[in-house]
């Protein structure tokens, strides 16, 4: 459909032109238009996006003429205008279109020249733009192939960060070619939200029902869906939560796996960047733990005086005991066996720091094992959203130390494992060290390689470390503060993109990707899924005494 001609009136370059709407047309913010030039002698299409769209009186000097135009006493014309950024030259011809030439809006298979959508091997739907077009990533920029790892920032509680990630996972689940040999997991870091995705929204409005049919996926919840959530204080073989069904199941670690995998480590991850002391006690007992397991029989942890260590609880003990026999003996082997050469009074400085970890992480290390097993579902959600900080980092620590190292073992791409982390600012600060954060680094520097694709969100991505941003290939970008979008992270958003991320509504986000040189906005559609009890549509088993636990 044309739309108007390209302007003579202001410069054209094979990069950006400018447009006269004709008559009846309309124009806007992101509509994808092309021009059919004649260059040289040869038929040259030019796409670009509208990046911005004026309006003005032609022939009015002064500001008062306005009121006299509008009167019809001074006669003038509108002039409609709208600047358009080149996305792409067919063949490349670097040299500007001609004054005249008609502009069309893009449809259909101009539609996808002009966003490079016939170059993508594989694609998938990552929303809508403002006329219903389908928009979507290239997914080998995101499953590892040619880049890899989302990152998604916004305000809290307005940009829909968690939604739109939700969004994108559902429709790699559903659509990528490998989404055989492809798992997700969902860590449930707010309220108990998302212990319903398995179960169908009752609220999905029938617009949504269209949008999903739009870009070719069923408005279904998640399929395979294992739920782990923390064991009761009461009851280690019941989950904390309101939800009691098949599907959902406590986990925990044995006291042997936490001195296996060194998850002692993940204890310390607050404000102990500054105590270089701390760390070396922190590495010594983490070492002497995993020797302990080595020497132990199968399922058993057994000290130096062959006592069994059943819990975090034995251990503090044996620590304490180490370091009183400290006070009372100055050569104490105890104490050398597993503080080393450490001052006491740093051997206190770590003990109080593990007692009060202890606190917050004790019921998490029993003496059996039922850790979250990824490989077992298509999706698994793990809920830390009623843990204190010190166990969500645990929590998450552990979880994704053990899937990048059974990824290293298997040493392949397949299969897939996307991790959604949301608060990814607190598990990967700019400033400061903890192992979550060398954990997350590895994923983003080398997960690519393993086939374990982050899939990131944050308030602010001027708060998260900066090698974590720049190695997500898909960047999206909700609702914004506008001193945030200020910080040089945000600079893919040219031309008046910062000022519009400002003024985003819920449900439209900007996204960004390397195969196309302007960020666009789309808009997703309300899940499918329930994101809390009272959105589920069937009957779910919920305790009458729940709370009370």
């Amino acid at each position: 459909m044309r739309v108007g001609i390209v302007l003579g009136t202001k410069p054209i370059s094979p990069l950006e032109f400018w447009v006269g709407v004709e008559e009846g047309q309309v124009v806007q913010l992101d509509d994808v238009l092309y021009v059919d030039s004649q260059v040289g002698g040869q038929r040259v299409k030019y796409y670009g996006i509208v990046n911005e769209v004026q309006k003005f009186l032609e022939g009015a000097e002064f500001v008062y003429d306005a009121h006299l135009v509008s009167k019809g006493i001074i006669p003038v014309n509108i002039a409609y205008v709208a600047r358009v950024n080149v996305t792409r030259i067919e063949p490349e011809v670097f040299a500007p279109p001609s004054p005249g030439d008609a502009v069309y809006k893009a449809k259909g298979k101009e539609f996808e020249r002009a966003l490079y959508y016939d170059q993508m091997k594989e694609k998938i739907p990552a929303g809508l733009d403002r006329n219903g077009n389908v928009v979507y990533v290239n997914y080998h920029f995101i499953n590892g192939l040619e880049g890899a790892h989302v990152s998604i920032s916004g305000m809290s509680g307005i940009a829909t960060k968690t939604s739109y990630a939700l969004f994108l996972l559902y429709s790699i689940l559903e659509k990528a070619g490998d989404r055989d040999k492809v798992h997700g997991i969902i860590f449930n870091v707010k309220g108990k939200d998302l212990l319903w995705l398995d179960k169908r929204n009752k609220n999905l409005d029938e617009e949504s029902h269209k949008v999903y049919e739009a870009m070719g996926l069923r408005a279904e919840p998640f399929r395979d869906v294992k739920f782990y959530v923390p064991p009761s204080y009461h009851d280690p073989h019941t989950p904390d939560c309101e939800r009691l069904d098949k599907n959902v199941v406590p986990f925990y670690w044995s006291i042997r796996e936490f001195a296996e995998e060194g998850l002692i480590r993940f204890m310390f991850t607050e404000g102990e960047e500054g105590v270089s002391n701390i760390h070396y006690v922190i590495d010594r007992i983490a070492n002497k733990l995993y020797a302990l397991a080595q020497n132990s029989p199968p399922g058993r942890l057994l000290d130096d005086f062959s006592r069994d260590i059943e819990s975090l609880k034995d251990l503090e003990e044996r620590l304490e005991e180490a370091i009183r026999d400290k006070e009372q003996n100055k050569g104490s082997e105890l104490y050398r066996s597993w503080f080393g050469d450490a001052q006491t009074q740093t051997a206190y400085a770590f003990f109080r720091r593990f007692s009060r970890a202890c606190m917050h992480v004790g019921r998490l290390i029993r003496g059996l094992s039922s850790p979250p097993r990824w490989e077992d579902n298509r999706l698994s959600v793990v809920d830390i959203s009623g843990l204190h900080s010190i166990g969500k980092m645990f929590v998450v620590g552990a979880i994704l130390k053990k899937v990048f190292k059974e990824k290293e073992n298997i040493g392949k791409p397949y299969p897939k494992v996307f991790v959604v982390l949301d608060e990814l600012n607190k598990y990967a600060p700019k400033e400061g060290w903890s192992p979550i954060k060398d954990v997350v680094l590895d994923i983003a520097e080398r997960g690519r390689s393993l086939g374990v694709i982050l899939i990131g969100a944050q308030q602010t991505a001027s708060e998260v470390e900066k090698r974590v941003v720049a190695n997500s290939a898909l960047k999206v970008l909700g609702r914004m503060d506008s001193s945030e979008v200020l910080s040089k992270e945000y600079e893919y958003l040219t031309g008046n993109f910062k000022q519009r991320a400002i003024m985003l509504k819920k449900g439209s986000m900007i996204l960004y990707q390397p195969d196309i040189p302007n960020p666009m906005i789309v808009r997703f559609p309300k899940p499918a899924w329930a994101t809390r009890y009272s959105e589920v549509e069937e009957e779910v088993h919920v305790p009458e005494d729940f709370g009370n636990f």
